[in-house]
């Protein structure tokens, strides 16, 4: 009998002490504030910074060189992820890649050129 007092008492500490946190850190109290991260960097780094279109056209280009398809799992899933962060241009950036890396054109198998031609 003993013993169940003592598991019982503890597990009802324990009950009331998530009740409390959940309390004091429930929908009424925000995170506290980002932190600042500090000045941006200068104008150099910045243009150095990978444009996201090249990612999503490198990706596709990169992926289309292994042994998948296009109807694929990782087809769909990295044409929907460049969709989702880059609309319509993320989904056409991916498709880019993926069909430059299988015409064996090198002239249209670099974003850059990619780019160029969507001016």
């Amino acid at each position: 009998m003993r013993m169940e007092a003592v598991f019982g008492g503890a597990l009802a500490l324990f009950v009331v002490a998530v009740a409390a946190y959940s309390l004091t850190r429930g929908p009424g109290h925000a995170p506290p504030p980002p932190q600042d991260q500090g000045p941006p960097p200068p104008p150099q780094q910045q243009a150095m910074a990978p444009d996201p279109l090249c990612q999503c056209f490198d990706d596709g280009f990169n992926l289309a060189g292994s042994d998948v398809g296009v109807m694929s799992a990782q087809y769909r899933a990295g044409y929907n992820q460049c969709r989702a962060r880059l609309g319509d241009p993320g989904g056409k950036a991916w498709t880019a890649g993926w069909n430059a890396r299988l015409s064996s054109e090198p002239w249209q198998a670099n974003c850059r050129a990619y780019l160029k031609g969507q001016l």
